[in-house]
């Protein structure tokens, strides 16, 4: 499928371990509303990772430091994934799952992302490495 393909506004498929396990969690009719906000903050935390890549992580950091950071959170991605199936599979209860998926949702929060304050002005090298109609 094109980059234009999905809905028709030129929308970048994000191949994201993290947001498509969150998506599944809010998806779910098994998850009370607690869960469902906890999801909901994953998906802003894996979003806000991906800018801080873009943004910070790649100009400012060499690759093998770069590289220790994207270990780091996809640690939280493989913990995520093993506690979503253990729950899909009545391995572990809600609490147990709601309490782990909170610590890992906090983390992910926690991660370096866009700092505070002034930020250089990507978007435009942005547009012209994804093309035209990437910030929709």
């Amino acid at each position: 499928m094109s980059e234009s393909g999905a809905f028709g506004q030129g929308l970048a498929v994000n191949n994201s371990v993290s947001l498509g396990v969150f998506l599944a969690v809010a998806a779910n009719a098994r998850v009370p509303f607690t869960v469902v906000e906890l999801a909901g903050r994953g998906v802003t935390a894996s979003a806000a990772a991906t800018r801080w890549v873009l943004e910070v992580g790649k100009p400012s950091l060499d690759g093998f430091t770069l590289a220790d950071k994207l270990i780091e959170f996809g640690e939280w991605e493989e913990q995520l994934v093993g506690w979503w199936q253990a729950f899909g599979q009545d391995e572990v209860g809600m609490t147990d799952f709601e309490v782990q998926l909170a610590q890992i949702v906090q983390a992910m929060e926690d991660w370096p992302r866009v700092p505070e304050g002034p930020v250089e002005d990507f978007s435009s090298r942005l547009r012209r490495v994804l093309g035209p109609g990437a910030d929709r």
